[in-house]
């Protein structure tokens, strides 16, 4: 399986981009926010037929636009094979293999193997279970944290205003954004004041 070519239209930050690919190695070279990871996540989309990085597929489409396209021909068993996935604004997304919608999306899946590795996964893989562990930790004390807000007023200043700083890039509990130093002071003065009120606590 060879990706040929790769066709942009109104997807993301790109206009209109075409791409031509090697038989072998290809690598995408250029400035932060040029769009290289757009492209790869393009590549993704036209596999599984929706981005890795956001389930939003509206906001897949490039700012003040109605619609997008992501255009791939590839050589599968030596026979030329072109995926289209689009979406316009306010209707459902449609992939088409050699011009012929499919009626599910799941019939798709696995025509075009692919695997993508983001940054978080290379920790994962190097790192192991003891990455996750803090940050899996830090979700279950987060969780209460959210439902037990008032314990904040007890907390240093310091561990405060770091909480207040970073909290507006909290999305949800399984979005954080918070440093390790911050998630670290977190647990153990959270921990200290459970402690300290004898608190029974219960994490979900």
């Amino acid at each position: 399986m060879i990706l040929n070519t790769l066709s942009l239209v109104n997807y993301k930050n790109f206009e209109q981009q075409n791409f031509e690919f090697d038989a072998k190695i290809n690598c995408f070279v250029g400035s932060n926010g040029v769009g290289k990871t757009n492209a790869l996540d393009a590549i993704y989309h036209l596999s599984f037929g929706k981005s890795y990085f956001n389930p939003i597929a509206s906001q897949n489409i490039k700012h003040n636009e109605e619609f997008f396209v992501v255009d791939g021909i590839f050589d599968k068993n030596n026979k030329a094979e072109k995926v289209v996935v689009s979406l316009k604004r306010g209707q459902k997304k449609m992939i088409k293999r050699n011009g012929k919608a499919y009626d599910k999306f799941s019939d798709h899946i696995g025509f075009i193997p692919l695997v993508i590795i983001s940054p978080a996964d290379r920790d994962l893989i190097i790192e192991g279970v003891h990455y996750l562990i803090p940050r899996l930790t830090f979700m279950k004390y987060f969780n209460v944290f959210l439902q037990k807000s008032h314990f904040l007023k007890d907390f240093s200043k310091q561990l405060k205003a770091a909480l207040m700083n970073e909290y507006h890039f909290v999305k949800d509990i399984n979005n954080l954004a918070f440093s390790d130093g911050v998630a670290n002071s977190f647990i153990r003065e959270l921990n200290q004041w459970i402690i300290k009120n004898e608190l029974d606590i219960e994490f979900v």
